[in-house]
């Protein structure tokens, strides 16, 4: 072999390297492309864990207390459904010529609280003959936690301080007065949900109304109870004295 043999062999060798590796590199951008879209093809498909949502009435703009609700006045919004509210209006249905009674910001919930139904008008006019309604301020810990509703009811409990029969000495005396007494409205401040009640609006007859006056009036400390939904007969519990939880429980 002659020199120039020698040269033409190592010019192929140095084409043959160069070539190779050209082909290498060029089958590692391949490579790394389908990689890359690939990991895009996989990041696309990944779709956000699926949130169950329900789909409920809100105001479709600010409306105030007297407006006559119309279709024009609400629109649909979903929500997921652990932050749906728990006294919300879950149909348009329920609404249709409902007067508001509290104002409602935009995109707010419907409920039952802040509605009357048209053919009602006032609040005076859903009062069943017979009865009134009394207002009553938030005293005892049931109330202040806030788990009465409208239209639940409840009875009273009073502890107060009974003169003896001969008027020589005074005892506490805790008894179960006045039963079934259903809630009207539960009055809030404002429209905030984490406001805390300042009042009860209860429907009673006359009677009960002048109990429950002087019975709030004695300064006693009264507390209410909550009613089952199913049950509204009376029930008959005999006071308890000092004396009566004494001998009950052997205190002595």
């Amino acid at each position: 072999m002659n020199r120039r043999q020698g040269w033409v062999l190592l010019s192929l060798g140095v084409v043959l390297a160069l070539g190779t590796g050209a082909l290498v590199f060029f089958l590692l951008q391949q490579q790394q492309r389908t990689l890359s879209v690939e990991a895009e093809r996989m990041a696309a498909e990944q779709v956000a864990p699926v949130v169950s949502t329900m789909d409920l009435p809100v105001a479709a703009r600010p409306l105030q207390p007297g407006v006559v609700i119309t279709s024009d006045d609400v629109l649909m919004k979903p929500f997921p459904l652990d932050l749906v509210p728990v006294a919300a209006i879950t149909d348009t249905i329920s609404l249709k010529d409902q007067i508001l009674i509290a104002p409602i910001g935009q995109g707010e919930t419907f409920s039952n609280s802040k509605l009357v139904g048209g053919d009602a008008g006032t609040i005076s006019q859903q009062i069943d003959p017979g009865h009134v309604i009394f207002a009553f301020p938030i005293s005892d810990l049931l109330t202040q936690v806030d788990i009465l509703a409208d239209g639940d009811h409840i009875d009273l409990l009073i502890t107060l301080p009974v003169i003896s029969a001969d008027g020589t000495e005074s005892h506490d005396v805790t008894a179960y007065t006045l039963q079934n007494i259903n809630v009207f409205r539960v009055l809030r401040p404002s429209l905030e949900a984490d406001q805390p009640p300042i009042a009860l609006l209860l429907t009673m007859t006359p009677e009960d109304v002048l109990m429950l006056k002087r019975l709030k009036d004695s300064g006693g400390k009264i507390d209410f109870v909550l009613r089952p939904i199913s049950d509204r007969e009376p029930v008959e519990v005999p006071p308890v004295t000092d004396d009566v939880l004494i001998s009950r429980y052997n205190l002595r």
